[in-house]
């Protein structure tokens, strides 16, 4: 492969590459700035989580601000689009149009994101990223949005690099360099606005990608909410293998949601729109790779009846019991939520033991979320797996789940005294003491051989109760004075709820003298 640098224009496409008049043009060159030694690389601070969780299936569309008039956002909602990357000019126009994308987008769920350019200035000059009166007034004009634009969704950065040209800094220096400035933008925006969706384009070359660009896919994660390599097989003369092959190395190297960036047209010297099947199939591969979605450059070369909502599937998210999970309660409920609203498919659903053995279930779906009750109790200590056959459950266009499988094992851990009054060797205890236990879970009767005994061997007679997680033990009659008594808890005598018994106890003291 032929990886990009700013002077191998033929091997890369950039979204912002017309930034300036929205039409094709070159890449444009970094402007050669020295850079002085005396330039710290700063620690990353992270002043808030990213909001990845939830995000859900992403479908979205890079879209200039020239497409106001025929953008349509009922259609694209009806498709199964969930964002727009409108690109939004360093000018009060530019937040102007910004604005009136929002407004045309009000109540179609369809998540706006201002897409703006860091490095690249509004003539279209390359600005070396370590520029620190450049990052500067690209955070103040991303503040600027955030207070003007009240109802914006999110920003999604691009150009957010160097052009090619790392190396000639030096790769930690500039990996450091970019690390910093969206760790800096992940503050301000975390400050002014921490609903907001922080995202970035990034360069698709794997582990090269910090030696040209200064980007560290695993130092960029902690500090966005979906990272959206621009993985373009026209651009990189590649095939749809090569977008999956990349995807599944971005995704194995990051730790926040990859949201993999598509070409919709066969190149920059051909932009013909993709066929749909052809659409599909490199859709279909990055999902199949990690992808939580995908992001399609761009709207205005993307075949007429494409449609997102057709590509995805029913993907569990979340599920209790957790997957390899121990010590589950013999009468757990279990749940699975989805990524989306699920329905009946053949509903073959099975929940079996370590053995193979099948357990009778019942089962119910709410909105996104499967529940599977078992009929009886579960056995302690033992494994489970719960399966969902492929198809058994499909979403509302009908698209069926994959094969998934979750295990956990129930209940084997024994109920242990973490307290008790009296304490062990306790002297000086009152004739009328009620002698309690404090277990490390909640206990219930076991076969309820307990004992009190004195030191010469007498069995006291007592009257045994459980609430919660203490035993309490108390005599029918008042001790005797100056006496030893040692209680014991025979093997089994009390169990937790999963029925693991206790171990033999015992616990010694005095009682007073008078």
């Amino acid at each position: 492969m032929a990886f990009a640098t700013d002077n191998a224009t033929n091997n890369v496409t950039d979204n912002t590459t017309d930034i300036l008049n929205e039409t094709n043009s070159s890449i444009l060159k970094e402007n050669d700035i020295t850079l002085s030694k005396t330039i710290s690389q700063n620690t990353y601070s992270l002043s808030s989580s990213p909001q990845s969780t939830g995000l859900g299936d992403i479908a979205a569309l890079w879209v200039w601000s020239t497409s106001y008039n025929s953008i349509d956002p009922v259609a694209l909602k009806n498709a199964g689009y969930t964002d727009v990357f409108v690109y939004t000019k360093e000018t009060t126009d530019g937040i102007s149009k910004l604005n009136q994308f929002i407004n045309k987008f009000s109540g179609s769920n369809i998540r706006v994101h201002a897409w703006i350019s860091c490095f690249v200035d509004v003539n279209g000059n390359w600005i070396v990223a370590h520029d620190t009166a450049r990052q500067q007034t690209v955070r103040t004009f991303i503040s600027n949005i955030i207070d003007t634009c009240p109802s914006v969704n999110g920003i999604h950065l691009d150009y957010v690099r160097y052009g090619g040209t790392a190396q000639k800094y030096g790769v930690t220096f500039s990996t450091n360099t970019i690390t910093n400035f969206v760790s800096s933008v992940n503050n301000l925006v975390n400050s002014e606005n921490p609903n907001l969706l922080l995202s970035a384009a990034v360069m698709p070359e794997r582990d090269l990608n910090d030696d040209y660009y200064g980007q560290d896919y695993a130092a960029l994660s902690p500090f966005l909410d979906f990272m959206t390599p621009m993985i373009y097989k026209g651009s990189y003369n590649q095939n749809t293998a090569w977008i999956g092959s990349t995807t599944k190395w971005i995704v194995e190297h990051s730790s926040t949601v990859i949201v993999s960036g598509l070409q919709t047209y066969q190149s920059d010297s051909n932009p013909t729109p993709l066929p749909l099947s052809e659409m599909e199939g490199d859709a279909k591969i990055a999902l199949a790779n990690g992808s939580q979605g995908f992001a399609l450059f761009r709207y205005g070369l993307i075949i007429s009846n494409f449609a997102p909502k057709k590509l995805f599937i029913p993907t569990p998210v979340a599920g209790s019991p957790a997957r390899n999970a121990v010590n589950v309660p013999v009468n757990i409920i279990i749940t699975t939520t989805f990524t989306e609203p699920i329905f009946e498919g053949t509903m073959f659903i099975e929940l079996k033991n370590s053995a193979g053995s099948i357990i009778p279930i019942t089962t119910s779906i709410n909105g996104n979320v499967l529940t599977i009750t078992p009929v009886n109790p579960l056995i302690r200590a033992t494994k489970y797996t719960m399966i969902l056959h492929t198809g058994s459950l499909v979403d509302s266009d009908s698209n069926p789940i994959a094969y998934y499988s979750r295990p956990f094992t129930t209940d084997s851990t024994y109920p242990t005294p973490t307290a008790g009054n009296p304490a062990r060797n306790a002297v000086n205890v009152p004739i009328t003491t009620k002698i309690t236990t404090t277990f490390s879970e909640p206990i219930k009767q076991g076969n309820m051989n307990i004992q009190l005994k004195s030191s010469t061997g007498t069995i006291i007679p007592t009257t045994n109760t459980i609430n919660g997680n203490i035993l309490t033990i108390t005599p029918n009659n008042p001790l005797q004075r100056a006496t030893t008594y040692t209680i014991i808890l025979n093997t089994g005598s009390i169990t937790d709820l999963a029925g693991n018994p206790n171990k033999l106890y015992t616990r010694p003291f005095t009682t007073e003298h008078g």
